[in-house]
């Protein structure tokens, strides 16, 4: 698991696809946010969806016009999944991150 030395589209294996500044900073983001969640974890239940973190968009595919998301625990680059209600399942690592409420399914 983990990233490539480049990282690559999931859709057409081009590296222009991928927005290296946006794909640095949820990288950084993901690190800090990890080291403080652990910290103030102790009496945390491991579904509450306020402490699970989310995917990152980090680039659209310039062949299919789809989405790249990273994964916030394995981090690798994604195809955009299908959301199941305000999370999503990572089909790298097989771990659940919540989506970013613009890209959820309404689920009534």
């Amino acid at each position: 698991m983990g990233r490539d030395p480049e990282p690559r589209c999931p859709y057409c294996g081009s590296p222009s696809c991928v927005n290296e500044s946006a794909l640095s900073l949820f990288l950084r983001a993901s690190e800090r946010i990890a080291r403080y969640v652990v910290k103030e974890r102790d009496k945390v239940d491991d579904d509450d969806p306020l402490f699970r973190p989310s995917f990152g968009e980090v680039g659209v595919c310039r062949e299919t016009s789809r989405r790249i998301w990273a994964c916030p625990y394995c981090r690798s680059l994604i195809p955009e999944p299908e959301p199941d209600g305000m999370t999503a399942r990572c089909p790298e690592c097989g771990r659940e991150a919540n989506v970013a409420p613009s890209r959820r399914k309404i689920v009534c």
